[in-house]
This record gives structure tokens, sequence and C-alpha cells, in this order.
């Protein structure tokens, strides 16, 4: 019991930290603003890919990652699971980068409710009148939303797409989630490396920039890295009900960084964000109640 009471403290720690570190990436991405977004998207891919294998080596993991690239029914989930990763980290960072992070949080908020029709229509997954009306506040909340934010909020669409499209291909995995990331994120260094070689018009390079600046790029490596490895430790001691609660954590988040950096909060973003989130407390609702069923 006392092992158990303690794994779930480790489990509470560590999907905090996760949490809290994806939730205020828009301040550290704010830090050094002279970069060109592709260029820096480029050099985090690769510090990315180098923090974690250090971690999954350290873990003494790395055969399991190179099983990976020799096994091909693995490969053709991973492949497409690598592309659907880079283009959320994509789109997260050029959106926060022209100063609109509450699209992404507005996204990231209505994630676990996009996952759950995906599970619904692709693995027939129970659905009830409660998680319908979670999807007609969320559906209310888009369409006001492209009022709030002066236009079709394609950003939100996207990366809550994006990330629910990954999170159902992955689904069916049972390698390690910190090596099926690391995978992913190798996959994506040759196109890192080939743009900085070749296609890079920005005017950095890595031997042009300041010591300071190297250190931040190696940062963005480690803010990206390091929270995938804090949520494989929440989810391997923690109840997937209150990981659900928590991952809406880091949009709150997300919010509170983009009052910092000083983008508006209009009567119509907050009109779209009410709807928002009577749709997050109905399916929060609903996934306690459901996991409270399952147990009796």
């Amino acid at each position: 019991m006392i092992q158990s009471d303690s794994k779930r403290r480790q489990g509470y720690i560590a999907l905090a930290g996760c949490y809290f570190i994806w939730g205020f990436q828009p301040l550290y991405y704010a830090l050094e603003t002279t970069f060109d977004t592709t260029f820096l998207l480029a050099c985090r891919i690769i510090w990315a890919a180098v923090i974690c294998t250090v971690i999954i080596g350290v873990q003494g993991k790395i055969g399991q990652l190179t099983s990976i690239f020799r096994d091909r029914s693995i490969l053709l989930r991973e492949i497409p699971a690598s592309v659907l990763l880079l283009a959320d980290w994509s789109i997260y960072l050029f959106a926060v980068r022209s100063g609109r992070i509450m699209e992404c949080s507005m996204g990231y908020y209505i994630m676990p409710l996009v996952m759950f029709v995906f599970g619904a229509v692709i693995f027939r997954e129970k659905i009830t009148k409660l998680h319908l009306a979670a999807l007609i506040f969320i559906i209310i909340g888009i369409i006001f939303s492209a009022g709030g934010f002066g236009g079709f909020p394609y950003v939100t669409i996207l990366l809550a797409l994006c990330f629910s499209v990954y999170s159902a291909l992955k689904k069916a995995l049972t390698v390690d989630s910190v090596v099926s990331t690391t995978a992913e994120i190798i996959m994506m260094v040759p196109a890192a490396v080939i743009y900085l070689l070749f296609f890079n018009k920005s005017g950095f390079t890595i031997s042009s920039i300041s010591f300071p600046q190297r250190l931040f790029l190696a940062g963005s490596g480690i803010v990206t890295g390091l929270p995938m490895v804090l949520f494989a430790v929440g989810v391997d001691y923690l109840p997937l009900t209150l990981i659900g609660i928590f991952q809406y954590v880091s949009p709150t988040l997300g919010l509170i960084c983009s009052r910092i950096m000083g983008e508006p909060f209009t009567a119509g973003k907050l009109k779209s964000f009410l709807f928002i989130w009577a749709g997050v407390i109905i399916y929060m609702i609903t996934e306690i109640s459901e996991g409270k069923k399952r147990k009796v």
C-alpha cells in the first residue's frame, strides 16, 4: 500500500510537471523572437531527438528503439504518426509566434472530445446523450469563434484533428510510449537537416548564432522531450479518469500565457470559450460518471 501511494504521488508530480511545461511553452518561445519560425522548428526537432534518445538511453531502452525501425508492421503506424506529430508541432509553433495562443488553447480544450468521437466511430466506443450534448456545445463554440477570432478558427480545428488522428493511430501500438515518440521524432530529423542545409533562407546558421541562442535552441529540445517522459510516468501510475482531468491544465495555462503576452480577450472570444467550457464540463462529468460505473 505504501508503494502504491508512493507511485501515485510520483504520478501526480510527473503529470503536473508535464502539463506545467506544456502550458507555459509559449512563454519560452517568446524569450527569443529573432529566429525564423521554420529554422526554430528544425532545431527543435533535432534537439528533441537528442534529448529523447539520451533519456531512453539512460533508461536502457535503446534496443526497443532500434527494434521499431526493423519491424515493418510498427513502422506502418509510426511513419504517419510522425507526419501528424510534425504537423501538430508546426501549426502550434507558427500559431504561438503569430499571437494566436488562444486558438491553440481552444484546440487543446476540444481535443479530448474529438478523440472521443474518433473512438466512437473507429473503435465503436459507447456514446451517450450527454456526450452528444457536450459535442453540440463545442460545435456552437467553434461557430461563435469565427466571429470572435475574426475568421474561421483553422488553428483550433487543425490542432484538434492532428493530435486526435495521431492518438488513434497510436492506440493499437504496444510499444513503450517514450520509445515510440522518440522514434517518431527521429523520423523527422532528415527533413529538418535537409531544410537547414539546403532551404534555410533565414540567415541563421548554427555557427553564426551566439552561445545564449544555442542554449535557447537546446532548451527547446528539453521543453519538448522532458514532458513526454513525465507524461509516460503519469500514465503508468495514475487512473485514466485523473489523466482526463489533468489534460485541461495545459490549455488553461495557455490562456494565461496569451494574456501575459498581450493577446486581447474580447467579448466575442469569451462567448466562444463559454460554450467550449460548457461542453468540456459536460464531457468531464460524463467521463467521471462512466468511470465510476465501470468500477462497480
